[in-house]
């Protein structure tokens, strides 16, 4: 577990676009990143009813080729009803132009293979970690421009 400040290096430069006891959103603009943190067990569609809204202002001030780290180390297994969600949140990113992501999977095992069948479904360009220092060095490498 980490603490709330995980991503504090970066809380002066993030705007926060949505935090509640299910998910929390911010962006780095300078970095042009979003920061996607998923808390536990989400009940239903409407316990989440303003997540899509929330991706939709994200993406709206991201430009393309922005990334995205996601914490998913406290989720637990979603209903099904709520993959949808998901997906539609992936099409989203993929659409506006998503250079990579990377993901901090569940320690729950379950919520684990949820997660993988998230992103093993779509074209989202993505990599695995089993933390998030390791996820934001490996965003910040390939963000990075080459110099010749």
């Amino acid at each position: 577990m980490y603490s709330a400040n995980m991503h504090s290096t970066h809380v002066n430069n993030c705007e926060q676009i949505a935090q509640n006891s299910y998910y929390d959103l911010k962006i780095d603009k300078a970095k042009n990143r979003i920061y996607f943190t998923i808390h536990g067990f989400w009940k239903n569609k409407e316990a989440v009813s303003s997540f899509i809204s929330d991706w939709e202002k994200c993406v709206s001030l991201s430009t393309s080729g922005f990334t995205i780290l996601t914490d998913m180390t406290s989720m637990i297994t979603h209903p099904q009803e709520l993959n949808e969600l998901h997906m539609a949140a992936q099409k989203m990113v993929i659409d506006a132009g998503v250079k990579q992501v990377a993901n901090v999977l569940p320690s729950d095992k379950i919520a684990n293979l949820q997660a993988n069948s998230f992103t093993n479904n779509s074209s989202l360009p993505f990599r695995n970690f089993a933390n998030c220092q390791e996820a934001e060095a490996w965003l910040n490498q390939v963000t990075t421009p080459f110099i010749t």
